[in-house]
């Protein structure tokens, strides 16, 4: 078992996230579960559809492409 640190603002939308009954690191496993389903899950329509796996691929080659400034 960690302890980490969260901020305020943070604690309290996991907090409306959670179910009841529901501990914290499940809610963080929840979350950390479903973000791998990406558009998919909230394009319901368009599930079935070719159209999404093309915007998760240029999504994906944007986010490998860019360049990042450090100070």
């Amino acid at each position: 078992m960690k302890t980490i640190t969260i901020r305020d603002s943070t604690y309290t939308v996991l907090k409306k996230l959670k179910e009841p009954g529901m501990s914290f690191s499940d809610a963080i496993d929840h979350l950390l579960e479903t973000r791998g389903e990406g558009l998919r899950r909230r394009f319901g329509a368009l599930s079935k559809s070719t159209v999404l796996d093309e915007i998760e691929e240029t999504a994906e080659e944007t986010r490998r492409s860019a360049t990042f400034r450090t100070l």
